[in-house]
């Protein structure tokens, strides 16, 4: 442990899982920096090492141990702060992990960083300034347990204008499909390419919205992320105009349960009223929607989507078409309404990228269930279809149906479906050939560019002028050639 805290006190943040957590890294990142703490990469040596972990899937826990794992390794003497949904949900268990110094679950990210100033200060033998409001176990004690007590669940993550991603300067498993270039499905992503995120100032993920009310039956978010809340309007225009002046080019509006975004004070006001005020006020270039679910959606939001900084793209998980299985899924809305709000958007927006996430293999579903699902995708035509294997969550009422499936049945399904995508995802990228369009450059690969439209397209460009530029965070325009595995090759016409 270093002796004192000072200017050059580094940190490294890594993430796994959804949106909502690489929004909440971004953010502590901010803060942390804020405070005067230097960021490193997480596979750099750092004084202070901050694993914001995820717990959808016992995949979502053995990652978060293995990250937990890495960091100790990498520097035994750093301090280990572990935060996120798995900390939330097990928070005796990680606190037990060998090297974690302090457990933080969701609920007490607001005071995160103050927390890890006071107790790496104390750690390191110093006083602090303001006597804390209860005694501070000895250090011997402490550094004896190397697990310090677990903040108390007493604050809500989001419940203020305060919390940590307006500071100054479900998500479910991993799909069998994830996509190479996503601001949709981070927890696709490996994790060095969602933490390359938090130091790109290509976007910026502004949660909006935290916790969810709904219980389907197969997810434990709500168990983790606790009740719907939401920002104020006010609050997330103030930081959405910061982040035009900084320079950013793209923010998405995240949460888990975005669509039952109501501003804290003013709950008659949903994510249309926020989305309005955000065209009118900011010059943000580009709004893009995160998730949404079906049964939140109001078909008059499209008309917001007529305003060309609108990202033509929406996820929306359809997860079964059969109404027997969304009901044992507990999910609210039916297949007949799914079909109309995709249908609508299709029709409104032309050009708009619709993804979905599909789950084979739910306890009970039948052949006939399956067909149901495959005949509605099919008509349906996604940009994207998310695969996922039916996994059983030790806490969920859908890993103590009756019914459950045979792996070799799931796989079948699975199967089915991925082929379906593959069709798909190649008829939607080639209606758009011979097109001149926006790509918003994300990053370098293999010796050319790659970036996003705004529906969702994934565009490689290898005739950038100065290709050792900084092109990254530019929006150029580009003419789309032809295909190359799941993206379009793009002919640089102008920035």
């Amino acid at each position: 442990m270093p002796e004192h805290t000072t200017q050059e006190t580094t940190f490294a943040v890594t993430t796994l899982g959804c949106k909502v957590n690489q929004a909440d890294s971004e953010a502590i990142g901010e803060q942390m920096s804020t405070a005067g703490f230097i960021q490193r990469g997480f596979d750099e040596a750092a004084d202070i090492y901050i694993v914001n972990t995820c717990t959808v899937t016992h995949l979502g826990d053995r990652s978060s141990r293995q990250l937990i794992a890495q960091a100790q390794r990498r520097h035994p003497d750093a301090f280990l702060v572990v935060t996120g949904c798995y900390a939330e949900l097990n928070p005796q268990g990680v606190a037990a992990l060998p090297g974690v110094d302090m457990v933080i679950g969701n609920t007490g990210k607001d005071s995160l960083v103050e927390t890890i100033k006071q107790r790496y200060e104390s750690m390191a033998g110093q006083v602090a300034s303001v006597e804390p409001e209860a005694p501070t176990p000895p250090i011997d004690e402490m550094l004896a347990r190397r697990a310090l007590p677990v903040l108390p669940l007493d604050t809500q993550h989001i419940g203020s204008d305060n919390a940590l991603d307006l500071l100054p300067a479900e998500p479910e498993p991993a799909p069998e499909n994830p996509s190479s270039l996503s601001p949709f499905t981070d927890n696709t992503q490996t994790t060095e390419q969602a933490n390359a995120r938090i130091f790109s100032r290509t976007r910026v993920q502004m949660k909006v919205q935290d916790g969810c009310n709904n219980r389907c039956t197969y997810c434990i978010v709500p168990y983790v992320r606790g009740n719907s809340r939401s920002r104020t309007i006010d609050s997330v225009v103030e930081h959405v105009q910061r982040k035009a002046r900084a320079g950013y080019q793209e923010i998405v509006l995240t949460g888990i349960h975005l669509g039952d975004y109501h501003p804290a004070g003013d709950e008659q006001k949903d994510l249309g009223d926020l989305i309005a005020t955000l065209l009118r006020e900011t010059d943000m270039p580009r709004i893009r929607v995160s998730s949404l679910e079906p049964e939140d959606f109001r078909l008059e939001w499209l008309d917001l989507w007529q305003d060309p900084r609108m990202c033509r793209h929406f996820h929306l998980p359809m997860q079964s078409g059969s109404d027997n299985i969304l009901r044992r899924m507990a999910r609210r809305y039916n297949s007949a309404r799914y079909r109309e709000i995709i249908l609508t958007a299709k029709q409104r927006i032309p050009g708009v990228a619709i993804s979905t996430d599909i789950i084979t293999g739910f306890p009970g579903e039948t052949d006939e269930d399956f067909e149901l699902t495959y005949q509605l995708a099919q008509e349906l035509e996604f940009a994207k279809t998310h695969v996922f294997r039916f996994s059983a969550r030790q806490g969920t009422a859908a890993a103590r149906m009756r019914g459950q499936i045979k792996d070799v049945v799931k796989k079948e399904r699975s199967a089915r479906l991925l082929t379906l995508n593959e069709e798909h995802s190649r008829q939607f990228r080639q209606q758009f050939l011979g097109q001149t369009v926006d790509v918003l450059i994300e990053q370098s690969k293999h010796g050319y560019w790659e970036g996003l439209t705004d529906n969702y397209l994934r565009v490689e460009l290898h005739d950038l002028p100065n290709p050792e530029g900084a092109w990254q965070h530019k929006l150029v325009t580009a003419r789309l050639s032809h295909l190359v595995d799941d993206g379009i090759h793009g002919e640089y016409v102008a920035y």
